[in-house]
């Protein structure tokens, strides 16, 4: 089935697409028929443009978390079908287990890990590189440098993980999932094998002395992958090959895309070669040398981490991250990459120049690579009326001088309104309110009162094995659940609490009370944070309980104020005569509907969704709905 309009652009018959979404093209036209994941910028396009295409023979989920994800597909896989699983690098982590087996065991279908890398980092806990994963489990990997080549990975991909029975891992950078480029129409879906899955225990449930057979397996498909038809196409010059330079440039990903506008825009594309690698592992590197021909000296344009510059190091004198030759850590920019090139081929500053294939050797002539001033940068904050804002609130009015963990999503940015204190990664929150809760328990030092506070997709997530151990354990803190009904902060993915399906369908919800109780917990109370002096109240009811060695869950439930098309009452108004400007509602509360100018405090009606709660915020009663409060 094709995809409905707006899909097709009648110019030419291409689409200005997102790299996500052209990533998504590849799976239809390839006959992916099972795509799970999790959603995580930068690669939440994938799977959501997917679902534009309405195929019927594709399921395609939203799963819990990235582990399930990959469990998913990979039973997929097994079946012989065509399958894929989406995530960003950090969600890896969480895939870790099954991809290390996974490796091993081998699959029948293709199966492709597409594994978005966020250098940066823009959205990430770090800028860890799925390449060292890859070479750790023994996946192979393609990296694609502009949208168009990753639509065109997806079927060399799928290709080489049916032929060599492994999974495959396309690693899209953050500028290619989210740059945009002219696609070509969309192709024929390949069609899909029925499902057949034949019983193989020694493979599929391997025991250890089997497992070591399956590793052997892996090492010599490694080594027929290496010299693979299809992955050395992917090591090719952009430009440059019969070039005279004695350095040539290597590189990957976005990277190469940069270093080639550079070379072109300097006329330098018939001096200096520069080789593109695709298939970064297994990494040809005798391919590589061979390509280069008699050059000694290289620079290894690659983010984020230096992965080929460790790979190509030995006979050849090679530079890059590992180097210091290239910035060690950040986004490799244009001007990154602009000025790593001038140091290398010596184009600065009145150097040796190479001489470029215009026969220039005016310094003037040579085109100036300016950097832009830094950007002065206005903290994130929580929407204008958003539910987690009166939450935190509350939290720090019932529970003052606390020891708040946080976690991953809108609700980090509670750490500018004081209420959020540790963030490490998704569902940390309750396992390291736990710790805190030992750490003091153990010792004769007073114990602070302690707050876990967890988005209710992220407790679907990964919170759910913290709070089954901290209940089974005995510890006694308020785990506070945001629950807006959304996983809100990479555009509303419907969450097992909804019930909603990655295509809009309706699934079976799953409460999250239910599930709290199911973990053994006897203190729970639901409440609305726009409530503000209620919600406030029942979370001191929640620390009285852990005062008295209970656990206590409360959950905060109101949905995300994107998802409210209509005002929810009034929009406040300030009596200038009680404002005395303490900045307690502009500052400390921090809602972006207050500001204060030369005019005072006041409402930006636009953005003023009317909750009202900042009526219950003022201390000198200046806000009020109607007639001011006495």
């Amino acid at each position: 089935m094709s995809p409905d309009p707006p899909f097709a652009d009648p110019v030419e018959d291409r689409r200005l697409l997102l790299g996500n979404e052209a990533i998504a093209q590849g799976l239809y036209e390839e006959g992916c028929r099972v795509a799970a994941g999790y959603p995580g910028t930068p690669s939440t396009e994938i799977l959501e443009a997917l679902t534009a295409y309405r195929a019927a023979d594709l399921h395609l989920e939203w799963s819990v978390n990235e582990k399930v994800a990959m469990e998913v597909a990979c039973a997929a896989s097994y079946s012989g079908l065509r399958t894929a699983v989406v995530m960003k690098q950090v969600g890896l982590n969480v895939a870790l287990d099954p991809l290390m087996s996974l490796a091993y065991t081998g699959v029948e279908g293709g199966m492709l890990v597409i594994v978005a890398d966020d250098p940066g980092p823009h959205s990430s806990q770090t800028e860890q590189d799925t390449r060292l994963i890859a070479l750790a489990s023994g996946i192979p990997v393609l990296d694609p440098i502009t949208p168009e080549e990753a639509l065109e990975m997806i079927r060399t991909g799928f290709g080489i993980s049916e032929k060599h029975g492994i999974p495959v891992i396309v690693r899209p950078l953050l500028r290619v999932c989210h740059s945009r480029a002219p696609i070509r129409a969309i192709g024929e879906r390949v069609p899909g094998s029925q499902p057949r899955f034949e019983k193989d225990v020694n493979r599929w449930a391997a025991t250890p002395k089997h497992r070591l057979t399956l590793h052997q397996h892996l090492i010599d498909k490694l080594k027929d992958i290496k010299g693979d038809d299809d992955l050395l196409e992917t090591y090719r010059f952009l430009c440059g090959r019969e070039g005279s330079s004695e350095i040539a440039i290597v590189a990957s990903g976005v990277p190469a895309a940069y270093a080639y506008d550079y070379i072109q825009d300097r006329g330098l594309q018939n001096s200096v070669p520069l080789l593109a690698v695709g298939a970064q592992h297994p990494l040809n590197v005798d391919r590589i040398t061979d390509l280069l021909g008699e050059r000694k000296k290289i620079l290894v344009l690659e983010e984020p981490g230096p992965f080929m510059e460790i790979m190509l190091a030995g006979d050849l004198l090679v530079d890059g991250r590992h180097s210091g030759s290239v910035p060690s850590a950040g986004e490799m920019t244009p001007d990154t990459v602009a000025g790593a090139l001038e140091k290398a081929l010596g184009l600065g500053g009145g150097e040796i120049r190479i001489e470029a294939g215009v026969g220039s050797d005016d310094q003037d002539a040579q085109p100036e690579v300016t950097t832009m001033p830094p950007v002065s940068e206005t903290p994130p904050v929580l929407c204008a009326g958003c539910s987690h804002r009166s939450s935190f609130w509350a939290l720090k009015k019932a529970i003052p001088g606390g020891i708040f963990t946080g976690d991953i999503g809108c609700y980090t940015l509670g750490r500018s309104l004081g209420a959020v204190d540790t963030v490490l990664c998704m569902g940390a929150s309750v396992s390291q309110a736990a710790g805190f809760y030992w750490a003091f328990n153990q010792s004769d030092a007073k114990s602070p009162p302690i707050a876990a506070v967890i988005g209710d997709s992220t407790f679907y997530h990964s919170g759910i094995p913290g709070l089954i151990n901290a209940v089974q354990h005995g510890a006694a803190f308020v785990l506070l659940i945001l629950d807006n009904g959304t996983t809100a902060m990479t555009g509303g993915q419907p969450t097992p609490g909804s019930g909603k399906l990655a295509d809009g369908g309706q699934g079976n919800i799953v409460p999250l009370e239910g599930v709290v109780r199911g973990c053994g917990v006897e203190e729970l109370w639901v409440a609305d944070p726009q409530e503000s002096e209620n919600f406030t109240d029942v979370l001191r009811l929640a620390a009285d309980s852990c005062y008295q060695g209970r656990m206590a869950v409360v959950i905060s439930r109101s949905p995300c104020v994107l998802d409210l098309r209509d005002r929810q009452g009034p929009v406040p108004e300030i009596d200038q005569e009680l404002c005395d400007e303490c900045r307690l509602c502009t500052d400390s509360f921090g809602c972006p509907a207050l500001v204060l100018d030369a005019e005072g405090v006041r409402i930006i009606e636009d953005q003023c969704p009317g909750c009202g709660v900042c009526v219950t915020v003022c201390p000198r009663s200046a806000i009020s709905v109607g007639d001011p409060v006495e």
